[in-house]
């Protein structure tokens, strides 16, 4: 592989991924924009995604592919991801979605034209499992103000599609993240870090196709045991609101905004605890009598 640094680095976890697997690789090796590598990080597999991964190694110089040997869950495989690439600007990348090949280029000249802009990400089309268009709406994450207040509000207040973090991000401001934390939802206080950094820009083509099929996260998320296991490989009791709110709380504490602006920030999350009290309680309750 060329020693030199890639301008891109495109993170991919896999956990037996195999029937979209070849699908996704093969949208991003014909991104473009070409200057990228692709890091593949394979969590413990079962089925045929090793080798359709060593398959592309062999083929693609730019494809790097890395397995582990046990389930480590979904966070610490994402987060393995970021930690080896190499690129100035770092991209996530399910293993069951498709990218249109100007997703990088379209991406990345917006990022380059304004330094202020830390995310850029292609506006999303549904598809269903056989690749059929599915009539999906997304409020997206267009985060455009210069007011970090309310790109921040906007987030703590978030309950959509979290299409964004599969956008392309500069690495610098990943780099003074938290990266992502093991409960599930936890893209969303990310997605707060990274605003209170900078502004996010919504490419305005549909270059993006996210694919909703049965075995898909975003299709299960009212199965607690299998969300809590799939982000963390463990069957341990885990408070994803509680937690969602704790780390928003973090995030305004360690922003640069003024008192005024973080006690305006702290009233908007406590609102936001407030719509989601059913849940919260919901989540003491299950600690306190099961």
């Amino acid at each position: 592989m060329n020693s030199s640094k890639p301008r891109v680095s495109i993170g991919l976890p896999v956990r037996n991924g195999a029937r979209y697997l070849g699908e996704a690789v093969d949208s991003l090796l014909r991104q473009t924009y070409t200057d990228f590598e692709l890091i593949i990080s394979d969590n413990a597999s079962t089925d045929q995604t090793e080798a359709i991964c060593r398959a592309y190694v062999a083929r693609d110089s730019r494809v790097r592919y890395y397995r582990s040997s046990q389930d480590v869950g979904l966070a610490n495989n994402y987060n393995y991801l970021f930690i080896r690439a190499r690129g100035e600007y770092f991209k996530w990348a399910a293993a069951d979605d498709v990218h249109e090949p100007d997703y990088l280029a379209r991406c990345l000249d917006v990022l380059e034209r304004d330094p202020a802009v830390v995310l850029a990400y292609g506006k999303v089309r549904f598809i269903d499992e056989n690749g059929g268009p599915l009539n999906v709406t997304d409020s997206g994450f267009d985060l455009r103000s210069e007011v970090a207040r309310e790109r921040i509000r906007y987030v703590i207040y978030a309950y959509s599609w979290v299409n964004a973090i599969f956008g392309v991000i500069r690495t610098e401001a990943l780099a003074k993240t938290r990266l992502l934390p093991k409960y599930p939802g936890g893209d969303y206080p990310l997605l707060g870090e990274l605003a209170a950094i900078g502004k996010f820009v919504e490419v305005p083509e549909p270059l993006f196709l996210r694919r909703v099929h049965p075995a898909a996260s975003s299709q299960n998320t009212q199965d607690v045991t299998y969300m809590v296991h799939l982000w963390t490989a463990s069957g341990q009791k885990c408070f994803p609101v509680w937690s969602r709110s704790k780390d928003e709380f973090t995030t305004i504490v360690r922003s640069n905004l003024s008192p005024a602006e973080k006690l305006l920030l702290w009233g908007s999350l406590l609102r936001a605890m407030l719509g989601a009290r059913r849940r919260l309680l919901a989540e003491l309750n299950g600690a306190f009598f099961s």
